[in-house]
């Protein structure tokens, strides 16, 4: 869907509704100018009018009950209330309010002298408010809070189509090119198995407020600059990447392990019987405690290696004997498998202080039974983020765009085996978040949005780019 598509659609959203007439498109400018007054005045309108009929209806009580006198108290303010409504309903009055305007041409929007480029716009920007009234939407960016429009309580499904396309029109403002092609980050085009490899990454590009339709950055000199600073603030934090090797570091060990290593972990505990889970956590808890007062004497290191005993089961033998050796970093203590995977776990324990709340949360959701049997299929949690990472350090001028297909394209080929469709990947993604996120957080309604969005949208590429495309290369 276009640019004028995508205008249809949000014309079509509005018609009926409360919201219709505060939209103007001037298509030779490339401007569609959003007014909101009328959500603005809506509320203390119908206050007014409320207020004037009701005086009207008690002047008439009263004058039927002969109070003539006391009769005319309230006529006269209910006439003087319902006309002064009628009047300001039917002058320009309301054009007093200044327009929001959505410059295509400039990637930008635009209010009296703020000027914020699409790139630096969020989901998140767009917030609903529920008033008496009405439900508004608002954009709240930190350069501007302003009122966009707003609905009646029977509109929410104008409202939510409303949204939907008014996010279309700011996160993709120019149409693909008319052959079919996409345009990619140095003025080319992406190739079907890029736009794939791209789609492949979809959620967490998309939430994070970045293009479906290239490598690198959007076009425009802002939009551009505010794309690179954002990448690099994603990089730093919560990656901790701040060169190029932490960067690959980060990308190897989602690649190689990830979290979906840790969610393998957690379902074996689940599937223990209630006891052996309890001792565990029992455990857990204990040992992260000490850990928190900094209580780490020899009774610490006992229980420790206690808690790794029952961790890892039939196994936990060979894991437990390891303990002091990773604790005084011992050479070659880390270089076996299990010393590795016991080093991870020491490192998670011992420096994120969230992380024995959020096992205890996964070995909760994990006891259901089909999360936990499809635990093995949560490669795409880790790999969907590998793939933006290569992007963002492609953004940050840390690799070439050669570097990061070739290196993008094997982890898609991995995608592509794992899953059957766009529809089964998303679901895998959606699960594999609820485990790291103790139960989704708050951003989870908006990750179920993002995917039932790329589900739906006719230019999304999921709509676009077949699942069981050959992805061979196909660039020069």
């Amino acid at each position: 869907m276009g640019q004028a598509g995508r205008l249809d659609a949000l014309e079509r959203a509005v018609k009926g509704t409360r919201a219709e007439g505060s939209f103007e498109f001037d298509g030779d400018a490339a401007v569609l100018r959003i007014e909101s007054a009328r959500a603005l005045t809506t509320g203390w309108s119908r206050v007014l009018r409320g207020c004037g009929i009701g005086l009207l209806l008690i002047g008439a009580v009263l004058s039927l009950t002969g109070l003539q006198d006391a009769a005319r108290w309230a006529l006269a303010p209910g006439t003087a209330l319902l006309v002064l409504v009628f009047i300001l309903s039917r002058t320009p009055l309301r054009r007093l309010w200044s327009v929001l305007e959505l410059r295509f041409a400039e990637q930008a929007m635009v209010h009296r002298r703020t000027r914020i480029p699409f790139g630096e716009l969020r989901p998140e920007h767009l917030v609903w408010k529920d008033g008496r009234f009405l439900r508004r939407l608002y954009l709240w960016h930190p350069s501007l809070r302003k009122l966009l429009v707003g609905f009646s309580d029977g509109e929410e499904r104008q409202a939510r189509e409303f949204h939907r396309h008014l996010w279309a029109l700011i996160s993709t403002p120019n149409p693909p090119g008319t052959d079919g092609t996409t345009p990619a980050a140095n003025g080319s085009v992406l190739t079907p198995v890029q736009r794939w490899i791209i789609a492949a990454g979809a959620p967490y590009g998309a939430i994070n407020g970045f293009r479906l339709d290239r490598l690198g950055t959007a076009p425009g000199v802002d939009a551009a600059a505010s794309d690179r600073r954002t990448a690099q603030e994603i990089l730093q934090d919560p990656w901790g990447a701040y060169d190029l090797e932490q960067l690959l570091g980060a990308v190897n060990w989602l690649v190689q392990d990830g979290h979906r290593a840790d969610f393998a972990q957690d379902a074996e505990l689940a599937a223990r019987s209630p006891a052996a889970q309890e001792e565990y956590r029992t455990l857990l808890r204990e040992v992260d405690d000490l850990i928190a007062r900094d209580e780490l004497e020899p009774p610490f290191v006992e229980r420790l290696i206690e808690l790794v005993r029952v961790r890892y089961g039939d196994e936990g033998g060979s894991y437990a004997w390891l303990v002091p050796r990773v604790l005084r970093d011992e050479p070659g203590a880390d270089v076996s498998e299990e010393g590795a995977e016991l080093a991870q776990f020491l490192h998670h324990l011992f420096n994120d202080r969230n992380h024995a709340s959020e096992e205890l949360h996964r070995l909760k959701a994990l006891a259901d039974p089909a999360l936990r049997a499809n635990v093995g299929r949560f490669l795409i949690w880790d790999y969907g983020r590998a793939l933006m990472l290569y992007r963002w350090g492609h953004m940050v001028g840390w690799l070439t765009e050669e570097y990061c297909w070739e290196r993008m394209l094997p982890l898609a080929i991995d995608i592509q085996r794992r899953y059957s469709s766009w529809q089964d990947m998303a679901t895998c993604y959606l699960q594999g978040r609820l485990l790291w996120s103790v139960g989704g957080g708050k951003a989870r309604s908006e990750y179920e949005r993002l995917i039932e969005n790329l589900a739906a949208e006719p230019d999304s590429p999921w709509n676009t780019v077949p699942w069981a495309l050959d992805l061979t290369r196909d660039w020069p």
